[in-house]
């Protein structure tokens, strides 16, 4: 490992889960159950604290507000909904250092090995997500 790949964690880094709501700006904003489509987007953060951490996931969720109209002319609405996990990062940055986990207890064998996808389903879906971005088009998520 080439040392000048390596970020030094002294416990400042952070990973913020930012969750994002797309849905037509003439949509009933009273109907909790309307659909939209959801994103949550990860964003590494630098900070001295969790507060500060926090805060600063915060302003980048901002970024999310904004109105455009799609393909079909309709106009849209993109809205920053709030923060969605907010994580410390233990180790070093570095290719393969491990930056998230998740305990999914005590299953079975079975249930396990549905988590796994094979590797073209994996090849399909981010060359789906770069050609969408090549054209200009934000990527589909599912509803």
């Amino acid at each position: 490992m080439n040392l000048k790949e390596k970020i030094i964690n002294k416990g400042d880094w952070f990973i913020a889960e930012i969750i994002e709501r797309t849905e037509s700006a003439d949509s009933d904003k009273s109907n909790a159950n309307r659909r939209c489509t959801v994103w949550g987007n990860y964003h590494l953060i630098k900070a001295e604290s969790v507060e500060e951490a926090y805060e600063k996931a915060e302003k980048l969720g901002n970024d999310y507000n904004y109105s455009f109209k799609n393909q079909s002319g309709v106009e849209m609405e993109n809205t920053f909904v709030g923060i969605g996990d907010l994580l410390p990062l233990y180790e070093d940055l570095e290719d393969g250092a491990e930056i998230l986990w998740t305990d999914y207890g005590l299953i079975s064998a079975k249930r396990a090995d549905r988590f796994i996808k094979p590797k073209s389903e994996w090849i399909e879906a981010v060359n789906k997500v770069k050609k969408k971005k090549r054209e200009g088009a934000e990527p589909e998520g599912e509803n």
